[in-house]
């Protein structure tokens, strides 16, 4: 065993700068600790320090140490602090995301479960392919059964744990019927590709542990100390494989916020830490409520909108940062507005010298959101980072070459076969490719199987037959190289070979932007040079399968920062704007009708305003173009829990009137110009209408525009909307 650290690393006091329950939770007692800690209140320091300190006191060996958390970009920052605190290589401790130890766990012991461990992680959209490749094949009609529906139950079955037995038992609805029926086929095809889902990582791991308890009882003698961060994201799953872990030493420590509980339609449970203490009654509360990233007022602003929430531990933030700029809020009469009002303050700001683009960022509930803003900041040339659009890794050029090396670590994965076996393109038609697939069905083995006997396949053409051999022989030999090369060599060699590089500059206009996500991927496999050949393929593919959108984001990148509220979490900006603050779309129109799902809302909210360090904007427009029509918008609930002593509203932002359902005036004027004489009001208030759609209504109002007349109607089934009436299928009556 190798010596303790602690021996050398004495004289370092990890405990300097801790305030008393940094201190407290950092040397607290063995046995279940609980520290709730709340928005920048440091709580990565106190991980980490709790890590060195268990170590420095040679209460525990890095080896013994279990510490998950919910990002890899989370994991990367706490390994390299321990290590600067200690002056040690960390790599002895078990610390990455529940996902990644999953996968270790599994590739070291799941062959008792009977998994093998070169297995390939499937991402979301590999698992979409497949689902609709079996609904294909059991002639379901994707548009009656969105394939993305039956993806999502398949995914809480089993964040639930459940076998496929227990999925059909527990089926409430039809779909929910179908959707264990659509598992069994999709399951075998995984088996039968030797893969695993997302999902299937974890409750195959807590499987693993529940069928053999000499793997659990292995794994819950190594880890003395087993920590978890973001506990209140945690799902059944998770908890789950927490529990069993720490169930023999018991030192197992949560960290959390109940307050920053966001994730609920991925399966998270904020039960699960409000109910730490019923499930260990000994555990010890520490609770971190010292805030050292906002204002006072940015602080007390949040506080009034997440004490709404009946369901909550008692806490309030504090910071030695009194005052502040007050919260600004503003009203615009659309969402081009609203755009333009957020870039001309940004800005501004940035003129004043006091900030830089990139420590600006405006939040949103929905990503439809960022379309408006987005043309907005193109128009006026102002770089920006769209942070959950289309990822590096779902853009095309990236997953042909990913593709290409699953396929050269495991020649039996059929999904990437198909996407690759004509890319570039070989003269391979649809029919070529289905007689080769029907023959390698037929004949009970896979199609990269089949290459190897394409002599008996008679019903290919000489061209097909050879272009088949040709692709045979470039994975083959890719292969082989890669038993030997480095990983970028081995990239390279395939790149050359497949003649990739001309296919893709040859593709269109963006050909030398596509090839330079090509080289970006390279540059990304190069870290991985210093594993030995074979193992440095594997790792990054499963390193890839496992990278969020956030683990990608560059804390030097330039411009704008567009991200939503539920990717932000984790993340601080100097200034925070947030948009669409609107009953309907903040909180959203599915919570209206559940106080739990209302209640994950508020905390949404209180996420994305605790992200702001020195100033934070909230904006709502009048009227708002979303999913496909416009809509007249009355002001978010959250915003009227804002105290006006904390409010703002300074010249420069669109302010509107308090009168919730008004139309601010003096933005229409501003927004509107005067209607051209030619056109007369054919409308007025009090009308009766009826809409060949939507029925009978009332007009409510009626305003002329510069090429139009704009009405606003009550109509007796759908409620208030907002009509051209060049456009609109209308009569008065």
């Amino acid at each position: 065993m190798a010596s303790t650290p602690a021996a050398t690393d004495r004289g370092v006091d990890l405990l300097a700068g801790l305030n008393p329950p940094q201190r407290a939770a950092v040397t607290a007692d063995d046995g279940p600790l609980l520290i709730f800690a709340g928005a920048g209140s440091g709580k990565t320091r106190v991980l980490t320090h709790r890590i060195a300190w268990l170590i420095q006191q040679g209460r525990a060996q890095p080896s013994e140490i279990l510490a998950v958390t919910f990002t890899n970009k989370a994991a990367r920052e706490m390994r390299g602090r321990v290590e600067q605190l200690l002056n040690l290589t960390a790599g002895g401790i078990w610390m990455g995301t529940f996902h990644a130890i999953a996968v270790r766990i599994l590739r070291r012991d799941g062959s008792a479960d009977g998994i093998d461990r070169h297995f390939l992680i499937y991402d979301e959209a590999d698992r979409l392919s497949v689902i609709k490749r079996v609904m294909n094949e059991m002639r379901l009609d994707e548009k009656r059964y969105p394939p993305g529906g039956i993806v999502a139950l398949i995914s809480r079955a089993k964040d639930e744990v459940m076998t496929v037995e227990e999925q059909a038992k527990a089926a409430g609805t039809h779909n929910e019927e179908l959707a264990a029926r659509i598992r069994v086929p999709y399951d075998r095809f995984l088996e039968q590709n030797n893969a695993l889902d997302f999902d299937d990582l974890l409750m195959r791991a807590v499987w693993l542990f529940d069928r053999h308890h000499e793997v659990l009882e292995k794994y819950q003698k190594r880890f003395k100390y087993v920590m978890v961060d973001e506990y209140q994201d945690t799902n059944r799953a998770q908890y789950l494989m927490v529990r069993q872990l720490a169930g023999k030493h018991r030192n197992l420590a949560v960290v959390g916020d109940d307050d920053q509980s966001i994730y609920k339609f991925r399966g998270a449970d904020v039960r699960n830490i409000l109910s730490f203490e019923h499930d260990y009654p000994d555990a010890q509360i520490v609770k971190l409520e010292q805030n050292y990233r906002s204002t006072q007022v940015i602080l007390d602003a949040a506080y009034h909108v997440i004490k709404a929430n009946p369901n909550r531990a008692d806490k309030r933030l504090w910071t030695d940062r009194p005052g502040g700029p007050k919260i600004v809020i503003g009203q615009t009469y659309d969402e081009q507005e609203e755009a333009q009002a957020v870039a001309r303050e940004a800005l501004r700001l940035v003129a004043e010298g006091d900030y830089r683009l990139g420590d600006l960022a405006v939040l949103y509930r929905t990503n439809a959101q960022s379309r408006a803003l987005e043309e907005v900041l193109l128009r006026r040339g102002v770089p920006y980072r769209l942070i959950g659009g289309l990822r590096f890794y779902e853009r095309r050029e990236v997953k042909d070459v990913m593709a290409y090396l699953r396929l050269i670590a495991n020649p039996q994965d059929t999904l990437s076969f198909s996407r690759v076996v004509n890319v570039p393109r070989r003269k391979l038609g649809e029919k070529s490719l289905a007689q080769l697939g029907y023959w390698a069905d037929a004949h009970g083995m896979s199609a990269w199987d089949a290459l190897g006997r394409l002599d008996e396949m008679t019903d290919l053409t000489n061209s097909a037959r050879l272009a088949l051999g040709e692709f045979r022989d470039l994975i083959s030999e890719v292969r082989a190289a890669s038993q030997e090369r480095r990983l970028v060599e081995v990239i390279d060699l395939l790149l050359l070979r497949s003649a990739y590089e001309r296919y893709v500059k040859e593709s269109g206009a963006d050909g030398d932007e596509r090839w330079a996500n090509v080289l970006e991927l390279r540059g990304l496999a190069s870290e991985y040079d210093g594993l030995p050949p074979g193992e440095g393929l594997q790792a990054f593919l499963e390193e890839t399968a496992l990278m969020s959108d956030v683990d990608t984001m560059r804390d030097e990148a330039k411009g704008l920062t567009l991200i939503t509220l539920h990717m932000v979490k984790g993340l601080e900006f100097p200034v925070v704007f947030m948009l669409g603050m609107e009953e309907g779309l903040f909180p959203h129109s599915r919570s209206l009708d559940s106080a739990e799902d209302l209640e994950e809302e508020r905390r949404l909210a209180y996420v994305g305003m605790t992200r702001a360090k020195d100033r934070l904007y909230l904006f709502h427009a009048f009227r708002r173009h979303l999913w496909g029509s416009a809509n007249l918008n009355v002001p978010s609930r959250f915003l009227k829990d804002i105290p006006a002593t904390l409010v703002d509203r300074p010249e420069g932002i669109p302010s509107g009137v308090d009168e919730p359902g008004m139309a601010p005036a003096r933005v229409i004027e501003a927004a509107r110009p005067a209607a051209p004489l030619n056109l007369h009001q054919r409308y007025h208030p009090g009308d009766n209408v009826e809409h060949r759609s939507w029925g009978r209504g009332r007009v409510l109002k009626s305003t002329m525009t510069r090429t139009d007349e704009e009405l606003i109607v009550k109509f007796d089934k759908v409620g208030v909307k907002i009509l051209a009436v060049s456009l609109a299928p209308i009569v008065k009556l």
